[in-house]
């Protein structure tokens, strides 16, 4: 007998959010939907809920289509099971990962140790500068961190995701869905911007530029005095571990602007981007510093300095030598939301599997 309601199959891709108990937020999935319904917008609707409801954000649309019964019944084995459960009135939900281990938070993912202040402490005494020592300091004053030479270095570390912001995502909702009229799904992706509106697009997101820069303006301003010292020159170093859609030569481009245009402290600006990518199976860590070449003495010890560190803590990542309560870097992460009816995604770049390598070589 054949069924007396459609079975629409919608096919989503999509990433787990924070509070999904089984998956990592960098894991990603195509899930296919069953919803027994004729009208296909509103199956669509129900499908959308369900993702949301099991913990799940929309990235796109794989598929959509009504399923034809004869068809499904030749493919037989799990397909016709699930069609099955549809006929029924069931709503069924197929998660398909595409990361090794994937669902498996206890699983050892072969990780580097975080990046963080303490690294760039060592980093700074072992080219023989220091941190500002309790006599060096105010109640009151929130000064620089580093005394580095002729320069005193205020440190700031963007540790979050930009895209995760309320405030960015209804202004790049905006930005893009502009350049398209009608369309409502979009991968954040700046190179379909016209050049005033990619222009914007790096006013977006580089809000917390903005804001590390003028804090950082003053502080070294304080130091200064605090210290009675106006011999010396001041510097910023920006450290970005967490916002891993922006891109190094971006970011470094925009540290250096806002540097110039918002502060005359500012004689010394170094951009340090740490990011790291996995398949489940496969880990890299990568490091960008800028800039790459520089006359000043300080900038050029503390760009060495960061190698060599970086290098002995990717030997003890590989050795096992990193202590077990060490913080882990986490894996750069897919950002996806809605707002006003326009899906947004962006997607870290894919990481071959190793078996995958070996195939296309050999073709």
């Amino acid at each position: 007998m054949k069924a007396t309601i459609d079975i629409q199959r919608i096919c989503v891709r999509a990433k787990p959010k924070s509070s999904n108990p089984d998956y990592f937020e960098w894991e990603t999935a195509i899930i296919c939907v069953l919803v027994p319904d004729n009208d296909k917008l509103l199956a669509v609707e129900r499908a959308r809920h369900e993702l949301d409801k099991r913990h799940w954000d929309f990235i796109s649309y794989e598929s959509k289509s009504t399923l034809i019964e004869d068809r499904v019944r030749e493919a037989g084995g799990e397909v016709w099971e699930a069609y099955q459960l549809a006929v029924s009135g069931n709503l069924v939900f197929k998660i398909f990962p595409e990361h090794f281990q994937a669902g498996n938070k206890n699983a050892d993912y072969l990780l580097p140790a975080k990046i963080t202040e303490q690294f760039i402490d060592n980093v700074v005494s072992d080219v023989g500068g220091r941190r500002l020592t309790e006599d060096e300091k105010k109640s009151g004053v929130k000064n620089a961190d580093y005394l580095i030479g002729d320069f005193v270095f205020e440190l700031k570390d963007l540790q979050e995701e930009g895209l995760e912001k309320g405030e960015h995502q209804k202004k790049l909702a905006t930005l893009f869905s502009g350049c398209s009229p009608g369309k409502t799904e979009f991968a954040i992706d700046p190179s379909i911007l016209s050049k005033p509106d990619y222009l914007k697009y790096l006013d977006i997101i580089g809000t917390p530029i903005k804001t590390h820069i003028r804090s950082a303006s003053k502080q070294i301003k304080d130091t200064k005095m605090l210290l009675n010292r106006p011999d010396l020159l001041g510097g910023i170093i920006l450290l970005n571990t967490g916002y891993g859609s922006f891109p190094h030569e971006a970011f470094a481009e925009q540290v250096e602007r806002y540097a110039r245009k918002d502060s005359k402290q500012f004689f010394a600006v170094v951009s340090i981007s740490v990011w790291s990518h996995t398949n489940g199976f496969d880990s890299y860590i990568f490091y960008r510093f800028s800039p790459e070449q520089s006359e000043q003495k300080e900038v050029v010890a503390l760009r060495d300095g960061f190698a060599k560190r970086f290098e002995q803590m990717m030997t003890d990542v590989v050795r096992g030598n990193i202590p077990k309560n060490t913080k882990r870097a986490s894996p750069t992460k897919p950002v996806a939301f809605k707002h006003e009816g326009i899906d947004l995604a962006w997607i870290p770049p894919k990481v071959p599997f190793t078996w995958e390598k070996k195939q296309n070589e050999q073709q």
